[in-house]
């Protein structure tokens, strides 16, 4: 039967993208493509055949390797509109990225003025934790307590 190998990729609609760079650099994400969307095959394929975007691609390096690809309209969107994540709504809920010290990463973040949202707890052999990420999605940091982890962490 085929499987999935490992996620390749989130999109998240920004409206200040440079502070969702800027944001996801603290996390290691690095700046890898930028694309303009003005209608045409991209468009239609969202189901969105008249939307004008930037396409910015940030990459984290693997194996495997990972993509965080922000949207940032253009006109901007009703910020209204664009809800924050919420745990009990259907649909996303939040990105985990697997870290190898997880104290050594929220420290980083919080020096670098990221939220966290809850103190770090061990949950089925990891140790998790919740900052605010761009446009208020969550992020989870999950460091794998044995060495017996898989390549790619599970969500």
């Amino acid at each position: 039967m085929p499987v999935a190998r490992n996620a390749d990729h989130v999109t998240l609609a920004v409206r200040d993208k440079d502070a969702a760079i800027a944001m996801l650099g603290l996390f290691g994400f690095r700046l890898d493509h930028l694309a303009t969307i003005d209608g045409g095959v991209p468009a239609e394929y969202m189901g969105m055949p008249d939307m004008r975007a930037e396409h910015i691609t940030l990459a984290l390096d693997g194996p495997p390797r990972f993509e965080i690809q922000l949207l940032h309209f253009e006109p901007e969107v009703d910020a209204e509109a664009i809800a924050p994540s919420n745990f009990t709504r259907h649909g996303f809920n939040h990105l985990a990225l697997r870290v190898d010290d997880l104290d050594d990463m929220a420290a980083h973040l919080e020096a670098n003025g990221v939220r966290r949202q809850n103190d770090a707890m061990s949950f089925i052999g990891r140790r998790l934790q919740f900052f605010e990420g761009p446009e208020g999605i969550t992020i989870e940091l999950v460091e794998w307590l044995d060495d017996t982890a898989p390549q790619s962490s599970p969500g």
